[in-house]
């Protein structure tokens, strides 16, 4: 009997079901709604899937939109599915979208760069999309700081990180959600950054104009690392410019050793918000290396950009600056400080009481 009765449960509740689906539209229920953050991203040295240090916010996420997941290759449950899902978007964005995308590895331990490269691959990542491991604890760091980290990384949430790293905006989305709540967040987040209607063609006229006067000259750092003068380290930031020689015997390494002061006062908005660089006025003899080599000797940190190049790449950008000069050892050792978003420039003597640099830096734009 009671195997009877059993069975006409099962056929009482299907034919409910199929008259309450006559009746009703089915109502599948929304995806969790994106999760407003702060977010302090650490400039920790990571490595790439193609075996290149980077830095997780001055090389990737300053001044950025991003989309950053986390994920592992040995990984036999969502990471693939969540990273074909960020694929989606990115090809839904188009290959030229100023979106980064960044895939953190949960597997230090197993998780090399060519390991990283073979996961990638059936993605089509293309030029930015980063896939990062490093050493444990700088990759520890990062996933902490992102809200990535679990002591279990078979017990990992599908999130994904969607911010604008201008504005601040923040946002946690559902991975294994659709692509297009991910392109909303994304839309999102771009747009806290847009300026007002009325400022925007001024915002848009004076850009163009400081990339025309700054160049984007292609220049090598003392890591060996290519950037364009205004693009890469002058846009959208605070800057402070010096000259200097690495065989100087006069006054660059009395000032680089005083501006090393200044950086460490200024704490770590250098690599942030503010850039520090020196320009070399002797890059005949003035290579990566030398630069380095320079640089280390006065305890330098990241943010600080030592930068040589091609001669006639740097005489050009030397001379944009007024730091140009035929003999090295008579170069310039005024300081350059200026905010590029406001077009604010001043010089002071580079070798100024440090604490009043910083001031200036921190005050430029107060009203006079």
């Amino acid at each position: 009997m009671l195997p009877r009765l059993r069975c006409l449960a099962v056929l009482l509740a299907l034919s409910t079901a199929a008259a309450a689906s006559a009746q009703d539209t089915v109502r599948v229920p929304a995806p969790p709604p994106a999760e407003s953050l702060q977010v302090q991203v650490p400039d920790v040295s990571l490595v790439d899937q193609h075996g290149r240090t980077v830095r997780l916010w001055s090389d990737l996420v300053r001044g950025q939109v991003v989309a950053i997941n986390f994920v592992f290759t040995r990984c036999k449950t969502i990471c693939a599915p969540m990273t074909a899902t960020l694929a989606r978007v990115r090809k839904e964005l188009g290959p030229n979208a100023p979106v980064r995308f960044i895939s953190i590895t949960l597997d230090v331990a197993h998780d090399t760069p060519g390991k990283l490269a073979r996961f990638a691959e059936p993605f089509s990542p293309g030029p930015r999309w980063s896939f990062l491991t490093g050493e444990p604890e700088q990759v520890k760091q990062a996933l902490v700081a992102l809200g990535g980290y679990t002591p279990d990384k078979e017990a990992h949430r599908p999130l994904v990180l969607v911010g604008n790293a201008t504005a601040g905006r923040w946002l946690r989305v559902d991975g294994l959600g659709s692509a297009s709540s991910i392109l909303d967040a994304l839309r999102e987040v771009r747009a806290a950054s847009a300026p007002p209607p009325e400022l925007e063609d001024a915002t848009a006229a004076r850009d163009a104009s400081a990339a025309r006067y700054f160049t984007n000259t292609e220049l090598i750092d003392q890591h060996g690392k290519p950037h364009r003068f205004y693009e890469d380290l002058i846009r959208g930031r605070k800057v402070l410019i010096n000259f200097a020689f690495t065989s100087c015997k006069g006054v660059c390494s009395p000032m680089t050793k005083h501006l090393a002061e200044v950086q460490r006062k200024l704490g770590a908005r250098v690599g942030q918000d503010i850039t520090m660089i020196t320009l070399s006025v002797d890059p005949a003899n003035d290579t990566p290396e030398s630069l380095a080599r320079f640089a280390r000797k006065f305890s330098t940190g990241p943010g600080w950009y030592f930068l040589t190049g091609a001669r006639e790449n740097v005489a050009l950008v030397l001379k944009k600056l007024g730091g140009y000069t035929e003999d090295p050892a008579a170069h310039s050792s005024v300081l350059l400080i200026g905010d590029a978003a406001t077009g604010t420039w001043v010089k002071a003597p580079a070798m100024s009481a440090a604490d009043n640099l910083v001031y200036a830096v921190e005050h430029l734009d107060d009203p006079r």
